[in-house]
Formats: C-alpha cells, sequence, structure tokens
C-alpha cells in the first residue's frame, strides 16, 4: 500500500537481491541537499552486516563526512520504495558503501489516478531541460494525473541553434530535472506550466516515453488541473472544456430518457468587468490601423499571411520580398512599422525545424533594431514558444486555438 513502511530485513533483503539481478539504475542524493541526484546500480549487499555497495556514476566530493545521510528511491517487485541510507566509505573506483535503511516507505507512483489522452485530442506536452545548451522536446501527451504526466517525445531540438537532436534513454536519466514544462490543449485558451522531475524513461515504438513529476505548480496551474481531470472524470475520453466530440466508437443508437438526458441551457450572458467595457472596439481599432511589415515570398505564401492577418483584424500591411527587405523597411514612407511578421513556410518546406529558421533569420532581423518580431508557420509549433524572448513571439496560420494570434500579436504590438 501506498505509503507504508516496512523494516522487514528479508523483504528489503528479496528488494535489494532483484535490484542486484536486474541492474537497474536509481538515483541517490544528499539529503535535504539541492543537489543533481546521483545515479547508481547496486553492485552488492550484505544481509548479515546490512551493508550495501553501490557503484555511482560520478565520484562523491572528498570532503563528504562518514555518516552522510543519503536518500534513494528505486523500484523492485512491481513498486517504487523511498529509503534513508548513510555513507559508510569507499570501496574502488566509484564504488561506495552505506548501511542499510532501517525501513522502506512504499511510494508508488500510482498514488494519483491517471487518466488517457489519445492522439486525436490533440493535447501535447513541450519541456525544456536545464542542460549548457538548452534543449527543448515536444510530443503528444499519454497521460495526465494530480502528480505527473506522461508524453512522447516526438521531437528534440538543441535551443542554441535549432539542431534537431534524435531522443533515446540515456538524455533522461531519472531525476533529470526540466526547467519548464507546459501542457497545450487541455482546454481552449489556458496553458499548464511547471517545474518537471523525470522519473522514468522506456523505450517503445522506436520512441522515448517521459514520465515527469509536476513540482513548483502555482495555484492558478493546480486549479486548473484540478477543473480539467474533474471534467475527465466526469465524461471520461474527453477534455473538460471541448465541445461535444462523437468518434465512431462513441455513438449511441438509443436515446436516453427524457428525466435522465442532460438539460442544455443557454448561459446567462457575463457582463463585462467595469475596466473593459468599450476597450474591445478600440484594441480592435488599434489592429485594424498598426502599420506591418510582412515578409514573405511573393505569389501564394504572401496572400496566405494576408489572408491569416486580415482575418484577425489586421488590415494596414505591406509586403517585402524577404531578399529586399531592409531596403524596403528604412525607405517607406509614413508611420513607423509596429511590427514585422516573417513567414516560415519556405523554411519548412526546405526540411528545417522551425527553430533552427528562427535561428538561421536572426542575424539578418537584428538590422531591424527593437521591431518586435512575429513568426507565422503552417501549424502550431510549441517549440516556438520555448524560445521566450521580448519583442518575439510566435503563430500559426493553421491553429486549433484561434484566438492566440491575437493574444501574440496584441502583445507585440501593446495592444
Amino acid at each position: 500500500m501506498t505509503g507504508e513502511r516496512n523494516s522487514d530485513l528479508q523483504f528489503m533483503g528479496q528488494a535489494f537481491s532483484d535490484l542486484i539481478a536486474s541492474q537497474e539504475e536509481f538515483p541517490i542524493k544528499v539529503e535535504g541537499a539541492k543537489t543533481t541526484p546521483y545515479t547508481s546500480v547496486l553492485v552488492a549487499a550484505d544481509p548479515a552486516r546490512q551493508v550495501m555497495i553501490l557503484k555511482l556514476f560520478r565520484p562523491l566530493p572528498p570532503a563528504l563526512a562518514v555518516g552522510a545521510a543519503f536518500e534513494l528511491m528505486f523500484s523492485a517487485q512491481g513498486k517504487r520504495y523511498e529509503g534513508r541510507i548513510a555513507l559508510v566509505g569507499r570501496e574502488g573506483y566509484l564504488q561506495y558503501s552505506f548501511q542499510w535503511p532501517r525501513s522502506l516507505l512504499s511510494s508508488d507512483r500510482r498514488v494519483w489516478k491517471r487518466y488517457i489522452f489519445r492522439p486525436r485530442e490533440n493535447v501535447y506536452a513541450t519541456a525544456q531541460d536545464n542542460e549548457v545548451p538548452c534543449n527543448g522536446l515536444t510530443g503528444a501527451l499519454t497521460n495526465l494525473s494530480q502528480g505527473g504526466f506522461l508524453f512522447r517525445v516526438d521531437r528534440m531540438v538543441r535551443l542554441e541553434d535549432g539542431l534537431p537532436i534524435k531522443p533515446w534513454g540515456g538524455l533522461f536519466p531519472q531525476g533529470k530535472v526540466l526547467s519548464m514544462v507546459r501542457i497545450y490543449g487541455l482546454t481552449k485558451s489556458d496553458v499548464l506550466e511547471a517545474r518537471g522531475m523525470v522519473v522514468r524513461a522506456q523505450e517503445a515504438d522506436d520512441k522515448i516515453h517521459l514520465g515527469v513529476q509536476f513540482q513548483g505548480l502555482a495555484e492558478a496551474d493546480r486549479a486548473l488541473l484540478s477543473l480539467v481531470l474533474e471534467g475527465r472524470e466526469r465524461k471520461p475520453g474527453r477534455v473538460a472544456s471541448s465541445g461535444p466530440s462523437h468518434g465512431r466508437g462513441e455513438r449511441t443508437e438509443q436515446p436516453l430518457p427524457a428525466d435522465e438526458g442532460e438539460t442544455h441551457e443557454e448561459p446567462a450572458p457575463q457582463k463585462p468587468l467595469v475596466e473593459d467595457e468599450g476597450s474591445e472596439p478600440l484594441r480592435a481599432l488599434d489592429r485594424r490601423t498598426a502599420r506591418i511589415l510582412v515578409l514573405a515570398e511573393p505569389g501564394e505564401d504572401q496572400a496566405a499571411v494576408f489572408r491569416h492577418l486580415q482575418a484577425n483584424g489586421y488590415w494596414r500591411l505591406e509586403a517585402a520580398d524577404p531578399a529586399e527587405a531592409l531596403a524596403a523597411f528604412t525607405s517607406a514612407a509614413g508611420p513607423p512599422f509596429r511590427l514585422l511578421v516573417v513567414d516560415l513556410e519556405p523554411s519548412s518546406r526546405a526540411g528545417m525545424e522551425t527553430i533552427e529558421a528562427v535561428r538561421h533569420l536572426e542575424p539578418a532581423l537584428r538590422a531591424f533594431g527593437t521591431l518586435p518580431v512575429a513568426f507565422v508557420s503552417g501549424n502550431a509549433d510549441p517549440m516556438l514558444d520555448l524560445l521566450d524572448k521580448p519583442g518575439m513571439g510566435a503563430v500559426a496560420r493553421e491553429d486549433p486555438d484561434g484566438a492566440r494570434c491575437n493574444r501574440v500579436l496584441d502583445r507585440l504590438l501593446g495592444i
């Protein structure tokens, strides 16, 4: 049972024997310290002396005193356990002996109920690790709980230059810190954001699946998570805020009796806040009059960007061929441009990652000074959100969140 302590020496001896046989890696860390955990493998265990020998993947500090307390976390017999061990001494190259824990605490990951997400729901996660240089990864969400989530790593890039990296299990040791994780698509507009820690990495169907534990969830994100999961509990297989979706497997030929069916009442219109009254017409006017320079290849690419921007209320658009963009910017008469929009579709067709294309364009864009830049892609790419730079944003012509374009461009325009 989760949360139960077991101090039976025979049980611990069997668990450690299983670890020796499997040679499964597990983390230990100095108790109370915020240092990176040490990845270790159990080499031997002596039940008579209650001493274990661990091989670490990096050495302990020489100044670390005998008796220093460590926390260990491992999986055995299909469950997850935590315990407290004490350093005895050095046994050999990268090998150290530790005193057995007095007891093991069962801390099974399934302390929270998990809710399955399917690919058709278009819910995906993006994460950034704390390596130097940083890496970004994104993929479809597989399941979600109050404690964390599992997602499939579909793409991974180095954020410094946008070059793609092939994900593999060794890149994600247990205990690896993810300085930022975001989950998109849980609701129509909100994004859940937190920090995370990798609790396991598994390979299946030539893909890496990462189990991530939430850390540092803000109160608003915790409330959003609870709302979404409560919606899944009421209507399994649906996102809390999504409209009705009738897959082939969800149809029913027999209608519910009148007294058992759901009543559909029109929601009462919400009265706008006092400070918001009258602001939307002014915002729409500001969008319509903002002078925007669009860098896109003449033809269908340019026309597609214009249609997308005009559909969102931005009408004062001027186009320039990317090869002549700077000349068009410096020689333009009239009020100054307030925004630069750059089309990424040609780079995408050439096989470049979107972040790679942005990094490739950045040196040339410096000639435009402090003018805000919005990158336009064909489909929404969460990797672009990892750029996280002031004066820079990304929108997509095909975006499930129809309001995202206005939110991003209004921020860059200062509307």
